[in-house]
């Protein structure tokens, strides 16, 4: 690590903890106006499952408020995950969709997060990811984002690998009334949203509805659009109780860019997700709370793909048995090639002899058309107990236990239907041992049907050095599932309504793929240094972290049907160290540095490996923002952003990528009688000319504008 990362995160704390040296009966007790007091901190609540100054967190956390995602004017969730310290964002192909990544990984279907809406997870069954520009829930809904960085399964389980992303909405009873937002740009941005607020009896509710489509990038056909519904309620019960519902329902489509590996061509996928949530709260006394959080989510993908001339002996079953035994000789003979150089048994070569038989001359190259059937369902059904119990003023213990069952249904990539079950049991205790020491103990165990048992523990401890300013040092292990594709793979491709004017002998594409069924879980350990204080004198909020992360067994599989191989055992390791400053040098000004410097080490053998490991990797992020507040309710936001040499392990340094960039909102809110209305502009401009981590992934203009109107009534 280079050595300005140490001098920058050990010095950072002791400057600006100075004052409180200088001061010390400031710090604790005392009669005077205590720091806590003049500058109040933000409370979180993902980190440990339980409210908590974020001076007392054990982890590093960065929170989004809703004014501050309103004032940066951004358009999507990863978008606005540029401004937290170690995120890096770039381009998932295979799934027309964003890759975000904590650290660094690979580009296709980024695995390494939890992401959770109202404690809800929204990564998929089958590969385990999440789609970003599908996420169903809008930012003029959210309240707060809680992004714990680093790993911390000890409170959510396997899959809460290198982070945890956290969106947590608005209360019913917070947004009263009717909205209705508008929003169009040069990208092919059309962005539509509608909100109602209001009660019914005791029970208080929102109904949303949004749209939003782009264009994409434009070397690709990348169109996408996504509509979704969203009713949430709260009602208050007898007993100290509240019950929450909410009933989601998404429709998306997109298409997908020529030759891509994951789903074979260019076509259209089309998607649709229903989802019903519950949750329960009962507070016995002020000490004691019990939680039930349930939902079922259903999620299905249509997807047909018109196939006009596939040639007839790649459709024939003695080819695909031929290619099962044998891939190298089949491949030959679909290409023209003597496949004798390649058979090493009699059952290869009368398989062979058979397919050659049977096509001779240019019988085999006669097309057949029809249509392929890549459709997909998955089902969810999680039902999770959380207990809270406060012992005394210093000890407070959470626990719980949890069941999940994920079904998934697609005969094209599964063979068939594919259950896993899942049980899991957490607790943890937060001890102030004393007035300035705060002790954190965290465990989780897991089960999986088709993994071992896996454990997880964290451990932490957060000393004050005032109020409002602490260190801490925190060591976490976390897990990774393999998902069902990743593990029990079976994929094929059969023509429904297969036409053709030569005799077929199958319709079933000749590749075919298996995974490997005996993967294990990925796993991560993590060491952190850290400091988090706020400083009225400075009118400054800091956060650093220095930190330490192995992972071992990793895994990472081609998805190409012509060669589904899966590397195991690889092993990756970031260090480095990354930062946060909020500042407010004058009124209604805000001057906020997110950075990070992340040194990347693999053992993947060889260059090219490691790039794909890391497509999404930059030694160095660092987005700077000025947000302001002028006269006649005006507001501003003016931010830059860059992540120096995206890809930088790529064998070919032609192929590191730049990402320089300038965002920009201005806004102007006017006041007719009860009503609101707010104009607004905002703007990106590339200051490089290089793609986002991909080749071809450059947009149609360098300059792209979004002109959005609002009204609250």
């Amino acid at each position: 690590m280079h050595s300005g990362t140490f001098f920058i995160g050990f010095m950072l704390p002791l400057l600006l903890s100075a004052n409180s040296w200088s001061q010390p009966e400031a710090a604790f007790g005392g009669n005077e106006l205590s720091e806590f007091e003049e500058f109040s901190m933000p409370v979180v609540l993902t980190a440990t499952r339980i409210q908590q100054h974020q001076a007392d967190v054990p982890a590093s956390v960065t929170i989004l408020e809703a004014d501050l995602i309103k004032q940066l004017g951004v358009t999507s969730l990863s978008e606005l995950l540029r401004y937290v310290p170690g995120m890096m964002v770039g381009s998932d192909g295979n799934n027309n969709s964003d890759a975000v990544h904590y650290h660094g990984g690979p580009a296709a279907f980024p695995k390494n997060l939890q992401v959770l809406v109202n404690g809800r997870s929204m990564y998929r069954s089958v590969v385990a990811a999440v789609s970003w520009f599908e996420m169903p829930v809008a930012l003029e809904d959210i309240r707060r984002i809680e992004i714990v960085r680093g790993p911390n399964a000890a409170s959510y389980g396997a899959n809460a690998y290198q982070a945890i992303i956290n969106i947590l909405t608005k209360h019913p009873a917070d947004t009263y009334g009717a909205t209705v937002a508008l929003k169009h740009g040069n990208n092919g941005e059309q962005n539509i949203y509608l909100k109602q607020g209001g009660s019914i009896g005791k029970t208080d509710y929102r109904l949303s509805f949004s749209q939003k489509s782009d264009d994409g990038f434009a070397a690709k056909s990348d169109t996408r659009s996504v509509q979704f519904l969203d009713l949430e309620t709260h009602r208050p019960l007898d007993l100290s109780g509240e019950l929450e519902t909410s009933l989601l329902y998404v429709s998306a489509s997109k298409e997908l860019a020529d030759q891509v590996t994951y789903q074979t061509n260019q076509n259209k996928v089309k998607e649709a997700r229903l989802e019903l949530g519950l949750r329960w709260t009962r507070d016995y006394n002020s000490r004691h709370q019990l939680k039930i959080n349930a939902y079922a989510t259903q999620y299905n993908q249509r997807q047909k793909i018109a196939v006009g001339a596939v040639p007839v002996a790649f459709l024939d079953d003695d080819l695909r048995a031929l290619f099962t035994l044998n891939p190298n000789a089949a491949n030959a003979l679909t290409q023209g090639a003597d496949p004798s150089p390649f058979i090493t048994t009699q059952a290869q070569l009368d398989l062979a002899t058979a397919v050659i038989t049977r096509y001779p001359g240019a019988a085999g190259s006669v097309p057949v058309m029809g249509t392929i059937n890549a459709d997909m369902d998955e089902y969810r059904f999680d039902t999770e107990v959380q207990d809270t119990f406060m012992y005394s003023p210093q000890l407070t213990l959470v626990s719980g236990a949890s069941l999940r069952r994920d079904a998934v249904d697609s005969q094209t990539y599964l063979g068939g239907r594919l259950n896993n079950n899942t049980a899991r049991i957490f607790a943890s205790a937060t001890w102030q041992a004393s007035a300035a020491l705060n002790v954190h103990l965290g465990l989780m165990t897991e089960k999986e049907s088709r993994a071992d048992t896996v454990y997880a523990p964290r451990v932490a401890f957060n000393y004050k050095l005032t109020p409002s300013q602490s260190v801490r040092a925190v060591y976490s292990e976390s897990v990774r599932s393999p998902d069902l594709f990743e593990q029990q793979a079976d994929w094929t491709f059969t023509l429904d309504g297969a036409q053709s004017s030569a005799t077929l002998n199958g319709a079933t594409f000749y590749q075919n793929q298996q995974g490997p069924n005996n993967l294990d879980h990925q796993f991560i350990e993590s060491y952190e240094l850290g400091y988090y204080g706020r400083v009225a004198w400075l009118n400054l909020e800091a956060d650093v972290r220095i930190f330490h992360e192995h992972q071992a067994d990793v895994y990472y599989q081609t998805l190409r049907l012509a060669k589904l191989t899966t590397e195991e055992n690889l092993s990756t390791r970031f260090e480095g160290v990354e930062w946060m400053l909020n500042f407010t040098p004058w009124e209604k000004g805000q001057i906020r540095w997110n950075a990070a410097l992340v040194e990347a080490f693999t053992n993947a053998g060889s260059i090219d490996r490691e790039s794909v490991l890391l497509r999404v990797y930059a030694q160095g992020t660092t987005t700077l923002s000025w947000l302001q507040g002028w006269p006649l309710q005006i507001n501003s936001a003016l931010s830059y952003m860059k992540a120096d040499k995206m890809d930088q392990l790529d064998a070919d340094p032609a192929g590191r990528f730049l990402i320089e960039r300038i965002d920009g909102r201005l806004a102007k809110t006017f006041n007719v009688g009860r009503y609101d209305m707010e104009l607004s502009a905002t703007f990106q401009r590339d200051l490089s000319s290089d793609p986002y981590v991909l080749p071809g992934n450059v947009y149609e203009d360098k300059s792209r504008v979004q002109v959005g109107l609002s009204f609250n009534f």
